[in-house]
């Protein structure tokens, strides 16, 4: 009995004019998305070739995992160099490696799965059971010995299966395309990490496909059922997630960088007044030994209060299932806030171990992206878990919802 409605749904949503618009647009988005941050990935590496050229900075090459999730990539590959006062800055020959990004959002296949998709697969559920019972179905399918729990399973299944195979064909298709390039170089750990992408995309989009069925199974009309669905939508994947660094600041007081910049400089110039006032070679050395300690204390405290910032934000935007997904990807894919702190370490590291007098011996900076199990054990795994109870939240919901469902 389940594999009929499963192949019923599959059938009639195969026919319906729904399934045709939403997956021929989909298919072109992800295909397009994959081709324009191909692009741009070969652009960032040919900017990498030229910042490559100066042995005294510390600089990647970007990841080829950026052009299915760029987060954080840009700033993550630019050429970093110790400056007066032993300050480590982005050096002044990087550039935007794509200014149109500026403008407008990044079309990679994170944005289209967290945003479009998501919408798409709210609309592919929001009329299973409302629409169902306009037309009279509903009431026929359960006037027999077909129970209710074998109806919303095999609904839930069977309009998942007929929405997610399309994108898992598109995604394959352009995966394919692009790492035929000889300017994609894929090793095994790239591979883990798409193949772990995959299988969080597929848990992302079946909680909205969960949120619209239980929508769709606590209203009585379609059109109630899709003005909701829309709304619920944009709340988790627009409200939630952009309000989370608001709420973060009230309860968590930081300064700006400009702000932090004044400060250091006050130190330093207060520090150049005195020095020129002692006579005494040793005072002057401990004078300025004092200033850069104390710059480099209001440099600590600004990051501890932006650490503090950073996870305080995140734990409020996990309420979204698109902020926890947009954690879990970027950190997958070594593009996310993970890898920045961990590469920012690492180059406060080669710079301080290499010094900033002798260029000559320094050795090459070479940095290693996180694996997935380190993505998994600092916080991926909790991401991950917290997508999978949002699923099994929505599905029990949805489940009591249908059975006490009025199908009259």
């Amino acid at each position: 009995m389940l594999k009929s409605i499963i192949r019923k749904e599959i059938l009639l949503n195969l026919l319906s004019y729904k399934f045709s618009i939403i997956i021929i647009l989909s298919t072109i988005l992800i295909l397009v998305s994959i081709f324009v941050m191909y692009r741009d990935y070969c652009l960032a590496l040919e900017n990498y070739e030229i910042l490559a050229s100066d042995s005294a900075a510390a600089v990647i090459p970007p990841t080829p995992l950026s052009i299915f999730a760029k987060g954080l990539d840009e700033n993550l590959c630019r050429a970093h160099e110790m400056g007066f006062g032993q300050r480590i800055s982005a050096s002044s020959k990087q550039q935007s490696v794509n200014d149109l990004f500026k403008l407008f959002t990044v079309p990679d296949l994170l944005y289209v799965i967290k945003v479009i998709l998501s919408l798409c697969a709210m609309l592919f559920a929001f009329d299973m059971v409302s629409g169902e019972k306009e037309a009279g179905t509903l009431r026929q399918s359960l006037s027999g010995s077909l129970g209710r729990p074998i109806l919303i399973a095999g609904k839930w299944i069977g309009g998942f299966i007929s929405f997610i195979l399309p994108f898992f064909i598109a995604v394959l298709l352009g995966t394919i395309l692009v790492t035929l390039s000889p300017m994609v170089d894929m090793n095994a750990p790239n591979w883990a990490k798409l193949g772990l992408f995959l299988p969080s995309s597929v848990i992302y989009l079946a909680v909205f496909f969960s949120l619209g069925l239980l929508i769709s199974c606590l209203t009585h009309r379609s059109s109630t059922s899709l003005v909701i669905s829309l709304f619920a939508w944009t709340i988790l994947v627009f409200l939630i997630p952009n309000l989370g660094n608001i709420l973060a600041r009230q309860f968590v007081e930081i300064p700006t960088v400009q702000q932090l910049e004044l400060r250091r400089r006050e130190i330093a110039m207060g520090a150049w007044q005195e020095v020129n006032r002692l006579e005494l070679v040793r005072d002057r050395n401990a004078r300025l030994a004092r200033a850069r300690s104390e710059g480099d204390q209001v440099t600590e405290e600004y990051r501890n209060r932006f650490d503090r910032l950073v996870t305080l934000s995140q734990s409020i935007t996990r309420v979204s299932p698109t902020a926890a997904f947009t954690f879990l990807a970027t950190d997958l894919m070594g593009t996310g806030m993970l890898e920045e702190g961990r590469l920012k370490n690492a180059i406060v590291k080669y710079m301080f171990a290499s010094g900033n007098d002798e260029d000559r011996g320094r050795p090459r900076f070479s940095y290693q992206r996180t694996s997935c199990r380190e993505v998994l054990g600092r916080g991926g795994l909790n991401n991950l878990l917290i997508l999978v109870l949002f699923d099994l939240l929505f599905f029990a919901a949805t489940y009591v919802a249908f059975l006490r469902y009025d199908a009259r």
